[in-house]
């Protein structure tokens, strides 16, 4: 009963700080950001204690040998699909960055590793050139370590370009 009462104030308490806030809010362009942050605070308010009370479920699947975590899994594919997204980004950006030097890109590979606390390291940037572009390697490796501050390297038919 104290945890319904203890939620009950802090909704309150919310609301009272809301409705000041609202009113101490500026008109015009940033009424409807004001509004938006007010909201988020008002079920923020809502929710937390919500979430203390509520116990944490773990769920078990139960597979072949023994018991799997479903969370490990998850994590496992948040894990894969963020380490793809930041792949695609860097392929991204360096395929504009050779465009606006008009440079035909072939391939571009990204060596990552993601180390236990989920950090995602960047070890080497492979990009593949077509053999009309050999003798820009070393401007292309120059202009892509400056934008990316990684180590890249430029390869073509004809041979390498490392930068980095």
């Amino acid at each position: 009963m104290s945890t319904i009462r203890e939620w009950a104030s802090v909704i309150c308490m919310a609301a009272l700080a809301a409705a000041l806030l609202q009113s101490l809010a500026p008109n015009g362009a940033m009424e409807r950001m004001a509004k938006f942050v007010i909201g988020a605070f008002v079920i923020c308010a809502i929710i937390l204690p919500l979430s203390k009370a509520v116990p944490k479920l773990s769920l078990r699947l139960k597979s072949g040998g023994g018991e799997v975590s479903s969370s490990a899994g998850f994590s496992s594919a948040v894990d894969s699909q963020i380490e793809a997204a930041a792949r695609k980004s860097i392929s991204n950006l360096i395929t504009a960055q050779l465009k606006s030097m008009n440079i035909r890109c072939k391939n571009v590979a990204v060596n990552m590793d993601t180390d236990a606390n989920g950090r995602i390291s960047i070890n080497k940037v492979i990009v593949t050139l077509g053999e009309e572009n050999a003798a820009d390697r070393k401007r292309v490796s120059a202009s892509l370590e400056k934008t990316l501050g990684l180590k890249t390297e430029v390869v073509t038919d004809g041979g390498t370009e490392k930068s980095g």
